[in-house]
């Protein structure tokens, strides 16, 4: 090891190599290797670093390719790192963002970072053919493929010896097919799993999750194939469910479930969540994929009823489509058994005084609110895009509707609102958080409500979108005009 330098020398080369091995694994791989150019300090570090990752840059299809000005082949690349290391220095992460691939490399850079201990292993995969890029969502502003992934053969299958790791503690695939062994033992160290896009049936999820005793942290993202999830492990603390549309029931039976966190369709019926403890509950965000409009009440009240069940939640996301706070007469009753609800986000559309009306009867159940934050969003486009344009022309999508903005002029709340009494308002509410601020009509209703308001309000922040940033100096100066009290900051971006 170097000696220590004096004042105002290289006091990081003085550093112990195991320290500085661990400082460069928080670095992709390209980058922790440039540093063997430093000094002679440096040469062999890079060779010692806990971890392995690196991103192939290629974009395109098979016939067109585009990437950046790294001469070296990206399976070049893993092959260096992988192969090129200490033998005795351990990889205790793994991280690949990869382009189509071989099979046969895949299988045997992961086969490598396993017998190296790899406690974390993360591989996300992109195809040359346009399923690993489709949206998976029947609800969403594009059009459905045929199959979520299309040609589902064309989604490799993960390695049987992954699922024999006995030192894998987090675990995240996004586009496999896991190909689950029928004789698994238990992954007794896993305490992450992440599924995103996976062509899993549903037999060989539930398999992996049966023999997952220690996961304290689970999400499924957009996977067809799960339909009945039951998660026994007594130690999960985190579970997001995201888009998986073929679900019919969730079965969480730890006694310690922190925070909960489900988009999609709404509910089948009252029994689609099975909680063991609901009161152990502190986070719970609902995003609603569908408009509701014309539901039926009891898959609403699915919804409610589960939020109300979780007596001691102080964090709640509710995002419901086609309007915020729609069906508020559902919701209200929920939150008024909340006593310890301490943040409260609404997203959603904002279309006219009932939507003001039913934000206001929703914070009149929150008692002891402290931080309200609101995500106004434009109404669905009248006609869905083919799947193959997602993603495009996304700024015009977002803040292309200018309609109802204006920035002079008097804004109207009607009556009815000033008479609402809304305790939190008087000694509560600290911030409110405004996100994608257009200046709509009942936008700035909203807005000056809650301003006119609040009494006890220190910080108000709105988030501008782009494309308003020419007015933002506007803007700001009529939301600070509507302030209760010149002591409330209004800030905005």
């Amino acid at each position: 090891m170097a000696t220590t330098h004096g004042h105002g020398g290289d006091r990081l080369s003085a550093l112990p190599d195991a320290t500085l091995a661990r400082v460069l694994s928080y670095l992709p791989t390209d980058e922790a290797a440039r540093t063997s150019v430093l000094s002679r300090r440096w040469r062999n570090i890079h060779a010692t670093v806990p971890a392995v990752h690196l991103v192939d840059t290629k974009i395109g299809d098979r016939d067109h390719i585009t990437t950046n000005d790294n001469p070296i082949c990206f399976e070049h690349r893993v092959n260096g790192a992988l192969l090129c290391r200490d033998p005795s220095a351990p990889i205790r992460a793994f991280r690949l963002d990869v382009l189509h691939p071989t099979t046969t490399l895949l299988d045997q850079w992961l086969i490598i970072a396993l017998d190296a201990g790899a406690e974390e292993v993360d591989v996300k995969l992109r195809y040359w053919h346009n399923g690993s890029g489709r949206s998976t969502c029947p609800f969403g502003p594009y059009e459905m493929p045929p199959e979520d992934f299309g040609d589902d053969q064309r989604v490799f299958k993960t390695p049987t010896h992954l699922f024999r790791a006995r030192a894998l503690r987090r675990l995240r695939l996004t586009n496999w097919t896991p190909d689950v062994p029928r004789d698994m033992s238990p992954l007794a160290s896993l305490e992450t799993l992440v599924l995103k896009r996976v062509m899993a049936p549903d037999d060989a999820l539930r398999r992996l999750l049966s023999n997952c005793p220690g996961l304290a942290d689970l999400t499924l993202e957009r996977c067809p194939g799960a339909k009945e999830v039951t998660v026994a492990s007594a130690h999960l603390r985190s579970f997001a469910m995201v888009c998986c549309h073929g679900a019919t029931r969730v079965v969480l039976q730890t006694p310690c479930l922190r925070s909960l966190r489900y988009k999609g369709s709404l509910p089948p019926d009252m029994s689609f969540f099975s909680v063991a403890n609901h009161a152990a509950i502190a986070s719970v965000t609902i995003d609603v994929c569908e408009d509701i409009d014309g539901a039926r009440e009891t898959q609403v009240a699915a919804i409610a009823r589960l939020i109300s069940r979780c007596t001691n939640l102080t964090f709640l996301h509710l995002a419901l489509r086609p309007e915020m706070a729609c069906y508020s007469s559902q919701f209200t009753s929920a939150l008024r058994g909340l006593p310890l609800l301490r943040h409260l986000e609404l997203k959603g559309c904002v279309r006219g005084e009932y939507t003001v009306g039913a934000v206001a009867a929703l914070l009149r159940s929150t008692r002891n609110l402290e931080v309200l934050s609101l995500f106004p969003l434009l109404p669905d486009p009248p006609e869905k895009k083919p799947y193959y344009l997602a993603g495009l022309d996304s700024e015009l999508e977002e803040d292309g509707d200018d309609e109802g903005s204006n920035y002079s002029g008097d804004v109207y709340v009607p009556r009815r609102f000033w008479k609402t009494d809304i305790k939190c308002f008087k000694h509560r509410l600290r911030r409110i958080n405004l996100v994608g601020y257009r200046g709509r009509q009942f936008e700035k209703v909203l807005a000056k409500f809650l301003l006119s308001k609040a009494a006890a309000l220190e910080k108000f922040s709105a988030s501008i979108t782009p494309r308003q940033g020419p007015h933002k100096h506007e803007m700001a100066r009529e939301l600070e005009s509507w302030r209760f009290s010149r002591r409330t900051r209004v800030t905005y971006a």
